[in-house]
């Protein structure tokens, strides 16, 4: 563990146990990373008899909903916390609504691993090179020193499997099989974690993602690929924000593609990009031009709901397709 990490958990964990109420919050429109360090902390911090409020602005997606502690995570609290823990949040905006509740409590700690993003925690437990921040949670439960039961492992291990496509990303070091091993030996059922938060699709989800592949664009090189999800295409299927998280992969593994934008639309008119690149291309220069971030190959932002502003997002992803 590199010497600023160590020291950055360290004093995590003294602010921990100075805590008597603890928030732990998720990033918005909450994917298996976030939710999966949600819970896994918030199991362990519960382990340690403290009082704990788990918060995820827009819930738990239906594919996660079966993973252990899922039934306690809250949209939001007027309850004033000692210590707040945002978990794979990249940026202050990534925090939604729940920015008020983190910014109440006295110490605020941020474990994130986006090589591009915004630091705002008082404590910063970052690692770049994590494949998902799940394995940065791990390091700091087992310097808490709190038992890695079965529901733990397993919210770790969703984490990981999400965040590596399970195991097939680049972002993969030989640290991320470690813990994985760890894990494993905790009583994780991989084969039906994987079938459940990497492969199972609800009929909404499948028709959702059809409709927006074949309304899919093509630069006229064919180096980008993009599909734009409007409000009345989330209600015509019964589809949620959440249903098209597998889109930007599907369009970025198109031959030829380079790299893949999925557009949107949110309730308050404005459109949530995801961008994926592959050859090394690096979207996050992009992401970060719009006020988002991420990392080299996968990142995303919010952009207003204009023809304009999304053009001017495709015009930047040519530049770096050259």
């Amino acid at each position: 563990m590199k010497k600023g990490l160590e020291e950055s958990i360290k004093q995590t964990v003294q602010a921990v146990h100075k805590a008597r109420k603890i928030i732990v919050a998720s990033h918005v429109n909450p994917d298996g990373d976030t939710i999966g360090c949600l819970l896994a902390l918030g199991l362990s911090l519960l382990q340690m008899g403290k009082k704990v409020i788990l918060l995820s602005q827009d819930g738990v997606p239906t594919r996660f909903q079966f993973l252990p502690g899922s039934e306690l995570i809250l949209s939001d609290t007027t309850e004033t916390a000692d210590l707040a823990i945002a978990v794979d949040c990249g940026s202050l905006r990534q925090l939604g609504k729940l920015k008020a509740a983190f910014f109440r409590a006295k110490i605020t700690v941020q474990v994130d691993h986006h090589d591009f993003g915004q630091s705002f925690g008082k404590i910063e437990v970052l690692e770049e090179e994590a494949a998902a921040v799940g394995e940065i949670v791990y390091e700091l439960i087992r310097a808490l020193k709190v038992e890695m039961t079965p529901a733990i492992a397993t919210c770790l291990m969703t984490s990981i499997i999400v965040d590596t496509g399970s195991f097939q990303f680049s972002n993969i070091r030989s640290k991320t099989f470690d813990i994985s091993s760890r894990l494993l030996k905790n009583g994780v059922n991989l084969q039906h974690l994987i079938e459940e938060s990497y492969w199972k699709k609800s009929r909404a989800m499948a028709k959702l993602s059809g409709y927006c592949m074949m309304r899919s664009h093509f630069s006229e090189n064919g180096a980008i690929a993009w599909a734009t999800v409007y409000q009345e295409d989330f209600k015509r299927f019964g589809a949620h924000q959440s249903d098209v998280d597998s889109v930007a992969d599907d369009l970025r593994a198109i031959e030829g593609v380079k790299i893949a934008a999925v557009f949107r639309e949110t309730e308050k008119h404005g459109f949530r990009v995801s961008l994926r690149s592959s050859d090394g291309i690096h979207v996050a220069s992009v992401a970060k031009l719009f006020g988002g971030g991420g990392h080299h190959n996968s990142a995303g932002c919010l952009i207003r709901n204009s023809e304009t502003e999304k053009k001017r997002l495709l015009k930047e992803l040519e530049v770096l397709v050259g």
